[in-house]
This record gives structure tokens, C-alpha cells and sequence, in this order.
């Protein structure tokens, strides 16, 4: 398998416009919101847009929010216009470190999903997060269904993302 090009970290997403100087929403998609404290800068992604490059001016926690002002965006059209629906994101290497047993979806998406007598599943392409826990959408290999792996220990044996592959087990029932 070739090796894939890094990837950019989502650290958060732009949800709106806060007020008339330029600030906006942001829901926080980090574990840890003191990694903020020495963010400079971040690339706003957002689709059909090009990368856009943005310096961090300021932050603040607002209930289950931040609040973030960037450099050159002053009025809430010019915040509307240019971020809202934007993802907020980091180089790899300057991603929190995790903690233990925890993975960024970046490295789990394209990885190889078998069971443990090494019968190859399919494809894990996307993670929802669902109200009572993560699960894997894995498309088979052979075309077919997508279907849902709960991203518990009951599931998942193992995760390899330097292997490019994740172990299941008990999945016979979810199965197309």
C-alpha cells in the first residue's frame, strides 16, 4: 500500500457568526481545549473554497463553544462569508497527543477492517459519532452494503493505524 500524503488535524468547526466584529462560533473537535493556549495559526478548509490560511488573534470558552477572533476578518460578513461551515486545522505534528487507546479519524479512515481469524471485512471510510458511542462504516470489498461496527472493546480487538488495519470480532449479526 502507498503511503498516504498527511493529512491536516480538524480542531474545530465554524458554526456562525458571534457578533459584528468579525468573531465566530467554534464547536471544539480536540479532547483538550488548553491546546489553543499557543495556536497561532490554523487552515480553514471548507468545501469548494480554497485552503485559507488564518492567524489566531483570540479565543475564549463560551459554555460548550469557543469564541475566536482571526486577523483581517473585522465585520460578521466579511466571518460569514469567509469561515462559517469551515473546519479549523492543524498540521499533524501539531496535533494534542491523545490519550492512550484513542486515535484521530484521519488515521482510521482507509484502514483495512478483519476479523481476527484474518478475514478481510472491507474498508473503514468514514466514523460517526452517535449519541451513545463512535462507529466504523465499513464498505466491503467486494461491493455490497455499508454497514456499522460500534467502536467498543466488545468489537474492535485492535487498532493498527501504522498497519493500516483494524481487528473486530462478534460482527457476524451486523452484517449485510
Amino acid at each position: 500500500m502507498e503511503p498516504r500524503p498527511p493529512q491536516r488535524i480538524a480542531v474545530g468547526y465554524v458554526s456562525r457568526v458571534k457578533g459584528v466584529r468579525g468573531q465566530v462560533k467554534v464547536e471544539p473537535l480536540t479532547h483538550d481545549l488548553s491546546r489553543f493556549t499557543g495556536l497561532k495559526a490554523v487552515v480553514l478548509t471548507r468545501e469548494g473554497s480554497p485552503d485559507l490560511p488564518l492567524r489566531l488573534d483570540d479565543w475564549r470558552v463560551e459554555g460548550p463553544s469557543l469564541v475566536m477572533k482571526f486577523a483581517g476578518i473585522d465585520t460578521c460578513e466579511a466571518a460569514r462569508e469567509e469561515l462559517v461551515k469551515g473546519y479549523l486545522t492543524v498540521a499533524p505534528e501539531e496535533a494534542a497527543p491523545l490519550p492512550p487507546d484513542t486515535f484521530y479519524v484521519a488515521d482510521l479512515v482507509g484502514c483495512r477492517v478483519e476479523t481476527e481469524a484474518g478475514v478481510v471485512l472491507g474498508q473503514l471510510t468514514e466514523v460517526m459519532s452517535l449519541p451513545t458511542t463512535d462507529a466504523y462504516v465499513v464498505r466491503p470489498e467486494q461491493g455490497g452494503e455499508e454497514f456499522l461496527i460500534p467502536a467498543v472493546g466488545d468489537f474492535v480487538v485492535e487498532v493498527k493505524p501504522a498497519e493500516r488495519r483494524v481487528v473486530v470480532r462478534g460482527v457476524e449479526d451486523l452484517l449485510p
